[in-house]
């Protein structure tokens, strides 16, 4: 896919943060972007359909390069509809000796950013495939260009909000801050479940028992 550098985002941010260097820019680019995506959801992809192991629990996903899983949308085994736990509150049960218990899936979470881990382990093969979120990395040099071509003027928002908060800069304007962001905040309110882009990525092969 085409990707559009944060280069031209510059014009929709230069005007409202005069003498701010172009680096400082960027960075503040990179962060409204990555912000937006998140919580506006509007960069979705298909996860397809992958198998699971006997015994095993986690799964990568093969996201696209500078990019991280913010979240699934859904997710389903052999057709069925799995719910999201958050690992930190979800204590999944264990034999006597310690080991997982196995059986058939019904819960997920979301683990390091690009993979997921089920429960209970499974203890044959099933099918799984859903609908993930994508945003970009901090470190990433651009946006897909039908994010930029949709959303290019909402992602500057964000960051001129970001830099006029700064103090003490030629360009720190706090009235600017506020009215950007509200503006900001009312564009991922408007984008969330509207933009219904999908990416078809492949799940990351993993063994399976036959």
């Amino acid at each position: 896919m085409a990707t559009t550098l944060w280069a031209s985002f510059y014009p929709y941010v230069q005007p409202y943060v005069p003498g701010c260097p172009e680096i400082v820019i960027e960075s503040h680019l990179q962060e409204s972007a990555a912000d937006f995506c998140a919580e506006s959801e509007v960069w979705r992809y298909t996860i397809e359909p992958d198998y699971t192991s006997n015994g095993d629990s986690d799964y990568e996903i093969d996201v696209t390069k500078g990019t991280l899983l913010e979240n699934i949308m859904y997710l389903y085994l052999d057709g069925n509809m799995m719910q999201r736990v958050s690992e930190r509150h979800f204590k999944p049960a264990v034999n006597k000796d310690g080991t997982a218990i196995k059986g058939t899936p019904t819960y997920f979470s979301v683990l390091d950013d690009n993979s997921i881990r089920l429960y209970p382990t499974p203890d044959q093969k099933y099918t799984f495939n859903g609908l993930g979120v994508l945003k970009p990395k901090l470190s990433a040099t651009g946006v897909e260009s039908f994010i930029f071509d949709t959303h290019g003027r909402s992602i500057a928002a964000g960051a001129i909000a970001r830099l006029a908060e700064i103090p003490n800069k030629e360009w720190s304007n706090p009235d600017l801050a506020m009215q950007h962001r509200i503006d900001y905040e009312r564009k991922i309110s408007n984008a969330k479940g509207r933009d219904t882009r999908r990416v078809n990525l492949r799940v990351a092969s993993v063994g399976f028992a036959d």
